[in-house]
Protein backbone atom coordinates (compact mmCIF):
# COMPACT_ATOMS: atom_id res chain seq x y z
CA UNK A 1 0.00 0.00 0.00
CA UNK A 2 1.29 3.20 -0.91
CA UNK A 3 1.46 5.84 1.95
CA UNK A 4 0.09 9.08 0.54
CA UNK A 5 1.79 11.18 3.50
CA UNK A 6 5.38 10.01 2.96
CA UNK A 7 6.51 12.73 1.08
CA UNK A 8 5.77 14.57 4.08
CA UNK A 9 7.45 14.88 7.21
CA UNK A 10 6.22 12.13 10.01
CA UNK A 11 3.34 13.06 11.83
CA UNK A 12 2.28 12.42 15.65
CA UNK A 13 -0.68 10.46 15.84
CA UNK A 14 -3.42 9.61 19.30
CA UNK A 15 -5.74 7.13 18.39
CA UNK A 16 -8.58 6.22 20.87
CA UNK A 17 -9.07 2.62 21.19
CA UNK A 18 -6.68 -0.28 21.26
CA UNK A 19 -9.29 -3.10 19.40
CA UNK A 20 -8.32 -3.99 16.02
CA UNK A 21 -9.09 -1.28 14.14
CA UNK A 22 -6.98 1.30 16.15
CA UNK A 23 -4.02 -1.42 16.87
CA UNK A 24 -3.97 -2.03 12.82
CA UNK A 25 -4.40 1.57 12.13
CA UNK A 26 -1.65 2.24 14.36
CA UNK A 27 1.20 -0.46 12.76
CA UNK A 28 -0.05 0.98 9.01
CA UNK A 29 0.82 4.41 10.34
CA UNK A 30 4.45 3.31 12.45
CA UNK A 31 5.38 1.44 9.75
CA UNK A 32 5.26 4.26 7.36
CA UNK A 33 7.34 6.46 9.66
CA UNK A 34 4.78 7.86 11.94
CA UNK A 35 4.67 8.41 15.93
CA UNK A 36 1.90 7.25 17.43
CA UNK A 37 0.51 6.55 20.79
CA UNK A 38 -3.02 4.92 21.41
CA UNK A 39 -5.17 5.48 24.54
CA UNK A 40 -7.40 2.25 25.57
CA UNK A 41 -10.27 2.43 28.49
CA UNK A 42 -9.38 -0.84 29.95
CA UNK A 43 -6.38 -1.86 32.37
CA UNK A 44 -4.58 -3.44 29.55
CA UNK A 45 -5.09 -3.99 25.91
CA UNK A 46 -7.68 -7.33 24.95
CA UNK A 47 -10.16 -8.32 22.60
CA UNK A 48 -13.81 -7.49 22.74
CA UNK A 49 -16.09 -9.60 21.22
CA UNK A 50 -16.40 -12.89 19.42
CA UNK A 51 -15.44 -14.08 15.74
CA UNK A 52 -15.73 -12.38 12.75
CA UNK A 53 -14.77 -12.27 8.95
CA UNK A 54 -12.22 -10.31 7.64
CA UNK A 55 -12.65 -9.87 4.12
CA UNK A 56 -9.92 -9.76 1.38
CA UNK A 57 -9.00 -6.33 1.50
CA UNK A 58 -8.50 -6.76 5.17
CA UNK A 59 -6.63 -9.95 4.50
CA UNK A 60 -4.61 -7.42 1.99
CA UNK A 61 -3.63 -5.53 5.05
CA UNK A 62 -2.46 -8.08 7.29
CA UNK A 63 -0.32 -9.16 5.12
CA UNK A 64 1.47 -5.71 4.45
CA UNK A 65 1.74 -5.71 8.76
CA UNK A 66 3.04 -9.11 8.34
CA UNK A 67 0.14 -10.60 10.42
CA UNK A 68 -1.71 -12.64 7.73
CA UNK A 69 0.12 -16.30 7.77
CA UNK A 70 -0.46 -16.38 11.68
CA UNK A 71 -4.25 -15.29 11.04
CA UNK A 72 -4.72 -17.62 8.49
CA UNK A 73 -3.35 -20.20 10.78
CA UNK A 74 -5.51 -19.41 13.61
CA UNK A 75 -8.68 -18.89 10.99
CA UNK A 76 -11.09 -20.50 8.29
CA UNK A 77 -11.21 -19.65 4.89
CA UNK A 78 -14.47 -19.35 3.71
CA UNK A 79 -16.34 -19.86 -0.04
CA UNK A 80 -19.71 -18.50 1.02
CA UNK A 81 -21.43 -17.06 4.26
CA UNK A 82 -25.15 -17.91 4.64
CA UNK A 83 -27.27 -16.80 7.22
CA UNK A 84 -30.99 -16.78 8.44
CA UNK A 85 -33.40 -15.19 10.48
CA UNK A 86 -34.00 -16.77 13.92
CA UNK A 87 -37.52 -15.33 13.71
CA UNK A 88 -38.58 -16.40 10.56
CA UNK A 89 -36.03 -18.98 9.57
CA UNK A 90 -35.72 -17.16 6.07
CA UNK A 91 -32.44 -16.44 4.43
CA UNK A 92 -31.11 -12.92 5.18
CA UNK A 93 -27.64 -13.22 3.68
CA UNK A 94 -26.00 -15.22 1.03
CA UNK A 95 -22.87 -14.32 -0.16
CA UNK A 96 -20.79 -16.19 -1.96
CA UNK A 97 -17.08 -15.50 -2.85
CA UNK A 98 -15.16 -16.25 -6.43
CA UNK A 99 -15.01 -19.43 -8.09
CA UNK A 100 -11.61 -21.20 -9.10
CA UNK A 101 -8.33 -22.33 -6.57
CA UNK A 102 -7.19 -18.90 -5.91
CA UNK A 103 -10.36 -17.42 -5.26
CA UNK A 104 -10.32 -14.15 -2.47
CA UNK A 105 -12.11 -16.19 0.10
CA UNK A 106 -13.22 -14.59 3.55
CA UNK A 107 -12.08 -15.78 6.68
CA UNK A 108 -13.19 -16.67 9.58
CA UNK A 109 -11.60 -15.18 12.70
CA UNK A 110 -11.73 -15.19 16.51
CA UNK A 111 -11.35 -11.53 17.57
CA UNK A 112 -9.13 -12.90 20.24
CA UNK A 113 -6.53 -14.49 17.41
CA UNK A 114 -7.12 -11.65 15.65
CA UNK A 115 -6.12 -9.29 18.63
CA UNK A 116 -3.21 -11.05 19.50
CA UNK A 117 -1.50 -10.38 15.99
CA UNK A 118 -2.62 -6.84 15.50
CA UNK A 119 -0.73 -6.33 19.27
CA UNK A 120 2.05 -8.03 18.13
CA UNK A 121 2.65 -5.99 14.94
CA UNK A 122 1.95 -2.87 16.91
CA UNK A 123 4.38 -3.86 19.61
CA UNK A 124 6.93 -4.61 17.00
CA UNK A 125 6.97 -1.18 15.76
CA UNK A 126 7.09 0.30 19.23
CA UNK A 127 3.77 1.95 19.38
CA UNK A 128 2.89 3.29 23.07
CA UNK A 129 -0.19 2.41 24.54
CA UNK A 130 -1.39 4.00 28.08
CA UNK A 131 -4.37 2.18 29.65
CA UNK A 132 -7.05 3.13 31.64
CA UNK A 133 -7.60 6.43 29.64
CA UNK A 134 -10.89 6.81 28.79
CA UNK A 135 -11.24 9.46 25.83
CA UNK A 136 -14.29 11.05 25.96
CA UNK A 137 -13.64 14.17 23.29
CA UNK A 138 -11.03 16.30 22.14
CA UNK A 139 -10.00 19.62 22.53
CA UNK A 140 -8.49 21.10 19.42
CA UNK A 141 -5.65 18.52 18.43
CA UNK A 142 -5.73 16.88 21.91
CA UNK A 143 -7.97 14.16 23.17
CA UNK A 144 -10.10 15.26 26.90
CA UNK A 145 -10.30 11.91 29.00
CA UNK A 146 -12.61 11.15 31.82
CA UNK A 147 -10.29 12.44 34.40
CA UNK A 148 -10.38 15.71 33.12
CA UNK A 149 -6.74 15.50 31.71
CA UNK A 150 -5.74 16.11 28.38
CA UNK A 151 -3.36 14.54 25.94
CA UNK A 152 -0.35 15.76 24.74
CA UNK A 153 -0.58 17.56 21.19
CA UNK A 154 -0.95 15.53 17.95
CA UNK A 155 -1.17 16.75 14.31
CA UNK A 156 -3.88 13.91 13.74
CA UNK A 157 -6.50 12.65 16.43
CA UNK A 158 -8.19 8.76 15.27
CA UNK A 159 -11.01 7.41 16.85
CA UNK A 160 -11.02 4.09 16.87
CA UNK A 161 -12.95 3.40 20.05
CA UNK A 162 -16.21 1.60 18.42
CA UNK A 163 -18.17 4.06 20.38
Amino acid sequence: MSDPTSARAPLSIGIAGAGVGGLAAAALLAAHGHAVEIFDQFDRPRPVGSGLVIQPVGQRVLRELGCLDTALARGRLLKEILGTSRETGRRVLHARYGSGQDADRGLAIHRAALFDCLLGASAGQGIGISTARRVISREGQRFLFEDGTRSARFDLLVDASGS
